[in-house]
């Protein structure tokens, strides 16, 4: 019987009246929009237990000045023991507290400070759900829900994804209760998670500045390999538009277990749909017909291998060369998507041929009938 469960985080949320995040460089300049997907308030995505008696983790957005003097100035305890802080972050979009005690399994992280006191709930770890599994993991915000079945069920029959944790971002057109129903359909799934992460994911928009303040993707990625999937198998990261591909009678976890690096770099291309299909992933099968444009690249990885305790990040891991392997890659299927970030549609200009490789792949897909009134975005 598949494990499934929906994962609360435990996050912190503080008031605006009483402290807000450093503003970001150009943030004068920026629309209302971006303005608005800010965030200024968030301390802590989530605050869990790190499967070592007495560490706990309080992972979130950057600290910034402000939020670092607080921290420092505040009195921390567990459980009402003494507790001591420190950060042990490696990316600037992301902060990652480890705070220890002579509590053995801390329930509860209390912070007092002249300006606030507050208790924060420490969620339990799940490294145990996922030991030995490949896993596959993503974040989404209102995806159709038949992109969601699609995505998962090419990378189980595909790849041989046994897990899945899936990250939903606020989504107000279904329930988180929607995405674990589609999930509990898939054959060969064994255990999975959907978590509500309902944070403000950050400005759209190709700027350096508008990419740096886009936080949320980088703190997920972090709870994601210290609080599930320190123990799995493999780990690969997909978004609900990608479709991750190799050789025949092997697999993307096979070519990272069996790699020098425990890593293997799956360079992407996009796929267009057959004018006239249904906008499913098995519709893009057209590639163009000249040279494509640059895409960067995702990512398999042995998680106990040799880049144990490096921060993941969205295209590969700091300071690590790309390691692809002949034949395998991802296909990114361009029409996924509600184009929150840029209008994917503007590519009727384009020549194209199909992809017998993708026709390949995608083509024998079951597609499952389009449900009413399902929007999708943020692929």
């Amino acid at each position: 019987m598949i494990s499934k469960q929906i994962t609360p985080l435990s996050f912190c949320v503080v008031p605006s009246r009483f402290l807000r995040r450093d503003l970001p460089f150009g943030y004068e300049a920026w629309d209302d929009s971006a303005k608005a997907a800010f965030d200024h308030n968030t301390l802590f995505y989530d605050v869990f237990q790190s499967g070592t008696p007495g560490i706990i983790y309080a992972v979130g957005p950057p600290l910034k000045r402000r939020f670092r003097g607080f921290l420092k100035t505040a009195q921390l305890s567990l459980d009402g023991a003494p507790a001591t802080m420190r950060e042990i972050s490696q990316s600037r979009r992301a902060s990652i507290i480890e705070i220890t005690t002579e509590a053995q399994n801390p329930s509860t992280l209390s912070i007092i400070h002249p300006q606030m006191s507050f208790s924060v709930a420490v969620g339990p770890p799940h490294l145990d759900r996922y030991e030995g599994l490949n896993t596959l993991f993503t974040l989404s915000r209102n995806n159709t829900l038949d992109w969601v079945r699609d995505w998962a069920r090419h990378h189980v029959e595909t790849q041989g994804v046994e897990a899945i944790v899936l990250y939903d971002n606020a989504s107000d057109i279904y329930g988180a209760d929607a995405l674990t129903d589609v999930l509990s359909g898939i054959n060969g799934l064994k255990t999975f998670d959907v978590i509500p992460a309902p944070f403000q994911y950050g400005p759209a928009g190709l700027d350096r500045e508008r990419t740096s303040a886009r936080f949320l993707q980088f703190g997920l990625f972090e709870i994601t390999r210290l609080r599930f999937l320190q123990k799995a198998a493999g780990v690969l990261n997909m978004d609900i538009d990608e479709l991750a591909h190799g050789p025949a009678g092997t697999t993307v976890f096979d070519a990272a277990a069996g790699s020098d690096a425990g890593f293997l770099t799956l360079p992407g291309s996009w796929r267009y749909p057959q004018p006239g299909a249904p906008l499913l992933h098995s519709a893009h099968i057209w590639r163009r017909a000249d040279e494509d444009e640059p895409m960067y690249p995702k990512w398999c990885l042995v998680p106990g291998g040799p880049q144990q305790g490096k921060s993941w990040r969205t295209h590969g891991i700091k300071g690590l060369t790309n390691q692809p392997q002949h034949e395998f890659g991802f296909f990114h299927c361009r029409m996924i998507s509600e184009s929150w970030h840029y209008d994917r549609s503007e590519y009727t200009q384009l020549a194209l041929e199909l992809d017998p490789l993708a026709e390949k792949l995608l083509t024998p897909a079951v597609d499952t009938p389009q449900v009413a009134g399902q929007g999708h975005q943020q692929s």
